[in-house]
């Protein structure tokens, strides 16, 4: 039945293919045919727009029938079948094509009653607008599109026709300077003969009429090129696109960034007659697309190498590993391959399935103080993508490993007794840091600089060492750090030798902090009664002849050895005591 339909509206458009909004609308779409019999077609009409068109499909969407004298037979009306997002197919493994890109089809069917007359039918679709974008066509926001298609009559063909239509949809974007190979063949259900040919696509609706119902009827007029461009150079000059005429496979080499209509016509020819042709047209978006290396290669291991310090390794990875590949390598700069770090040969086979392979290096001692050493590695491997040879390079420094040097203060005295500790500070330098401290005797952190408490030392000489190892590996020892725990002198003022095991000896204080304690007497006239250099708090008041001295004043100098400090005036109070003591019986 036929559903006749009058519909007046205005619409505002919105912009497709726009780098700002994505708001694109119609891509471009095909008209094809079903015969059911008695009388009955399935119309099958494919619309492809922008995923982000601001613009919705139309539902209904209105299409209008002509004979084949193109007088007017009816207006139709269909709701949407299936709408989906289709896939990003771009069969080179050499690009990577952006992500921002997504195209919907829409389907819609219908099975209307058309009889069979000498004439034939033209079934037809239009719809405004296409976006003012497009680059090849004149006023593309002014103008739309027409799909149409030809149901052949009785004077063509004495049997009812099944329309052809294209197996594949179009490219959905296309690559800058890139070419692509695309099977762009139409199937034909009655086994007819198919011809093909690149054509421009046709126009239909305008900003006056974006969605005319009825639809305009045929002949229809192509679109209107800019100039350097038409149906057989839609990409413009310095692109290149052809098509097979028998096989219907195509070749893009667009050479322009841009959004451009193309048309491609089926003929189908029956017994040598041509009963229909049809026009699939699409906006094919070209882009400036990233072309993959083939290969990689970086760098594992420390930013530069200190001689017999670690190791670092040059990764050559690669995406495709179907095939061995065979890498050529070149080795330059300053440094001497086998001398100054272990031989590498000059190629190197990764085998198939695997994706990535590891040259070791490290850069050997030689005991020559020379300046910073570079090695460049360049490895040179054929370029599947288009036959030629990629070169990729990478360097890595080489430098002398300078030893560790260690310092510290080699003396420190301290008086336990009055609370003091003592700060034990190395400096290091040289070397790879970071490095590593490790003190003794004792438990402490890994830093250069410890606190040592006075309580734990034991009197006169505490021996310390650090050793620093670092990130090399290499250690530096530093065993002889002294720890003076020498608090100051002191003697009595009284003394009573009366052999009654109290107050019997000249008891000088801390003397087992010191090497030794010179210890002399004298009476008051000036005269030494006794003297020893090695004293041991073991005096009991016998003179120099044995006698026991008399009760009185007596005067005593007590100087105190010690390996560091005797000869350091700033420590004098602590080595050199002198008094008076009074001797009771």
């Amino acid at each position: 039945m036929i559903k006749r339909v009058s519909l007046i509206f205005s619409v505002l458009l919105t912009l497709f293919f726009s780098n700002q909004s994505f708001a694109s609308h119609i891509l471009g779409g095909e008209i094809y045919y079903d015969s059911l019999g008695n009388n009955q077609y399935k119309i099958t009409i494919e619309i492809y727009r922008d995923c982000n068109s601001g613009t919705s499909y139309d539902n209904p969407l209105y299409y209008t029938v002509f004979l084949g004298d193109g007088s007017y037979y009816g207006e139709f009306d269909v709701a949407l079948y299936s709408n989906q997002p289709l896939p990003v197919v771009y069969d080179d493994p050499c690009v990577t094509v952006p992500n921002n890109i997504c195209v919907e089809k829409g389907v819609y069917i219908d099975t209307i009653t058309l009889p069979f007359n000498p004439s034939g039918y033209h079934v037809s679709y239009q719809r405004c607008c296409w976006a003012n974008n497009v680059d090849n066509i004149i006023n593309p926001g002014d103008n739309g599109i027409t799909l149409t298609t030809f149901i052949p009559g009785s004077d063509l063909t004495n049997i009812y026709n099944q329309g052809a239509r294209f197996i594949n949809y179009p490219p959905l974007v296309l690559c800058s300077q890139n070419t692509l190979n695309f099977d762009h063949s139409a199937y034909d259900p009655d086994g007819d003969s198919l011809v093909y040919e690149l054509v421009s696509p046709l126009e239909g609706g305008s900003l006056a009429n974006v969605i005319p119902n009825p639809e305009s009827p045929p002949p229809y007029a192509d679109v209107q090129w800019n100039p350097n461009f038409s149906g057989l150079v839609p990409f413009g000059l310095g692109s290149t696109i052809t098509i097979n005429s028998q096989t219907g496979q195509m070749a893009f080499t667009p050479n322009q960034i841009g959004n451009f209509v193309a048309g491609v016509m089926v003929k189908e020819y029956r017994n040598g007659i041509l009963i229909n042709s049809k026009i699939r047209t699409f906006a094919f978006r070209v882009v400036a697309c990233q072309i993959e290396v083939p290969i990689t290669v970086d760098i594992t291991g420390p930013p530069q190498l200190v001689e017999d310090c670690g190791f670092a390794g040059f990764i050559i990875s690669r995406t495709d590993t179907t095939e061995n590949l065979v890498i050529q390598i070149l080795l330059s700069g300053n440094s001497t391959n086998g001398v100054d770090y272990p031989f590498i040969t000059d190629s190197l086979v990764i085998p198939a399935g695997v994706f990535a392979d590891t040259i070791g290096i490290e850069a050997l001692l030689d005991t020559l103080v020379e300046t910073t050493e570079t090695v460049f590695l360049s490895v040179i491997v054929p370029n599947p993508c288009d036959g030629t040879f990629d070169t990729l390079s990478i360097s890595l420094n080489l430098i002398d490993y300078q030893p560790l040097s260690l310092s510290a203060l080699d003396s420190i005295n301290i008086c336990a007794l009055t609370g003091e500790n003592a700060s034990l500070l190395c400096e290091v330098a040289q070397g790879l840091p970071p490095y590593n401290f490790n003190w003794e005797p004792g438990v402490f952190p890994n830093s250069d600089s410890i606190l040592v408490y006075g309580n734990t030392l034991q009197p006169n000489l505490n021996l310390y060492s650090v050793e620093v190892t670092d990130a090399c590996g290499k250690s530096i020892l530093y065993d002889s750090i002294k720890l003076y725990n020498q608090c100051p002198l002191s003697a009595p003022n009284v003394v009573t030798f009366n052999d009654d095991d109290a107050n019997d000896y000249f008891l000088i204080n801390n003397l087992e902090d010191y090497d030794a304690v010179h210890l002399t007497v004298l009476n008051r006239w000036g005269n030494v009664i006794y003297d020893n250099e090695k004293y041991l708090n073991d005096w009991s008041g016998k003179d120099v002849s044995g006698k026991n001295i008399e009760d009185g004043v007596y005067f005593y100098t007590v100087v105190a050895q010690s390996e560091k400090y005797i000869y350091d005036d700033t420590k004098k109070s602590r080595f050199l005591l002198t008094g008076f003591f009074h001797v009771f019986h």
